[in-house]
């Protein structure tokens, strides 16, 4: 009987730990994971929430550049830990189905289960096909090469805005941004030329140690996008990006932090296109004590911000910077300034100073924040939900897009009873 259970009890241990197909087991301190290791070429790798996944530190790659397309399916309520230098980047035509639910999120954080903090590992990088501005104009595929990562060459771009590199939702990404080389940390997450056909909802980047969310070009639309504690911008895009992204929470911490939104079209030429130019509705941005400016926009980039709060930052709520971004966003005709390819409609804007000016610029920005009747005034902050029935805001406007849905308030929440951030967010600082 004794020889009989304890083969029993072997085989049921074995079962219990036997990894699902492409990960093994990995014992370390009294605990088991399930390793992700290397290239997953031309394979369906699904990962199930009765294990706990690690990341390899050489990085995790899901296909070929646009070859050997695989597919990483995830399971709600998964956890995936990385360790230092760790990563998972899913390459040009392949895609990751992260599927989670509000009382089940799926969860990349840090190996470390105490006393965390910001860049304890790699993050989030996808890669897709659509269109980028990095080259020079006419050339017939325009690509080029991921930031961060050094072990494998991460190309993306092309011509493809309708492109699909799958489903993110209920997803949270935390304690990542880990140095790759000198001042060269991931973003929490990077999408990389991401296109449309992608649904990205419900997602949360919390305590990176570089920006939140990073948009190399690409069309990629976001609904529910929540971003804090980082220590850099907690938005940044780039390249010639061109999404939609409705329901925002910028939040940033006291102890770091710099723009809620660092905004370029290209850094040379700036009037590369296609040109940076999303539409923004119903966000709400939160400075803290070492913060930066709330909307830094400069390099060229265009850009649409309806039903914004903007408020809480150091330097300024509002910095418009450079040539080809003043030329391109507004123009001046007999006194009288014309809005063109940067607009700001029905938003709040309160901080200490309220918009960045200087001797050399085109138009004044606060000008261009009141010509288009946004209010610059206390916006009545309670908590992370504005009050929104001033008068002279109005009930908010919604963009002409069938992605937006239409909505009658400012900011990213209805009221203290839409906190759509409940049950499935972490604000954790360790």
């Amino acid at each position: 009987m004794f020889k009989s259970f304890a083969l029993s009890t072997l085989l049921m241990s074995s079962v219990a730990f036997a990894c699902p197909t492409g990960t093994e087991v990995l014992a370390e301190n009294g605990l088991n994971y399930c390793l992700l290791k290397g290239k997953y070429l031309g394979s369906q790798l699904n990962l199930t929430s009765n294990f706990t996944y690690r990341l390899d530190d050489e990085g995790v790659f899901i296909g070929g550049d646009n070859k050997d397309n695989s597919t990483i399916r995830i399971q709600a309520g998964t956890k995936i830990v990385g360790e230092p230098k760790s990563f998972l980047a899913i390459m040009r035509g392949s895609k990751i189905i992260a599927e989670g639910s509000k009382e089940s999120p799926i969860v990349f954080t840090s190996v470390k289960t105490e006393n965390r903090k910001r860049g304890e590992w790699g993050g989030l990088v996808i890669s897709g096909n659509a269109p980028i501005n990095a080259c020079k104009a006419g050339t017939p595929l325009c690509e080029a090469t991921s930031e961060g990562i050094k072990v494998e060459q991460v190309k993306f771009g092309g011509n493809d805005p309708l492109d699909n590199s799958g489903v993110l939702k209920f997803v949270r990404v935390e304690f990542a941004g880990y140095p790759m080389s000198q001042d060269n940390e991931l973003n929490g997450i990077t999408f990389n030329a991401v296109g449309e056909g992608t649904e990205v909802d419900y997602i949360q980047v919390n305590m990176n140690a570089d920006d939140g969310v990073e948009f190399f070009g690409g069309t990629v639309n976001v609904k529910h996008l929540v971003v804090t504690n980082n220590d850099d911008d907690s938005v940044d895009w780039d390249m010639g990006f061109r999404g939609k992204i409705q329901y925002l929470l910028s939040k940033q911490s006291d102890d770091a932090g710099d723009n809620g939104v660092e905004a370029d079209n290209f850094k040379s030429p700036m009037n590369a296109q296609p040109r940076s130019n999303p539409t923004i509705s119903n966000a709400t941005f939160l400075g803290g004590k070492n913060s930066g400016y709330g909307l830094l926009l400069r390099k060229g980039t265009a850009a649409s911000f309806h039903n914004t709060i903007v408020t809480g930052y150091k330097k300024a709520c509002v910095d418009i910077d450079d040539v080809e971004t003043y030329s391109n966003g507004a123009s001046v005709n007999g006194g009288i300034l014309s809005v063109n390819g940067l607009k700001m409609a029905t938003s709040l804007i309160f901080c200490t100073k309220n918009a960045e000016s200087e001797a050399e610029d085109l138009w004044s920005t606060e000008t261009w924040l009141t010509s288009q009747g946004n209010k610059l005034l206390d916006p009545q902050l309670n908590g992370f939900y504005p009050s929104v029935t001033s008068p002279a805001i109005g009930a908010g406007e919604t963009p002409d897009d069938l992605f937006f849905e239409p909505v009658d308030y400012i900011g990213a929440f209805a009221s203290e009873n839409d906190d759509w951030t409940a049950g499935w967010t972490s604000m954790d600082l360790q």
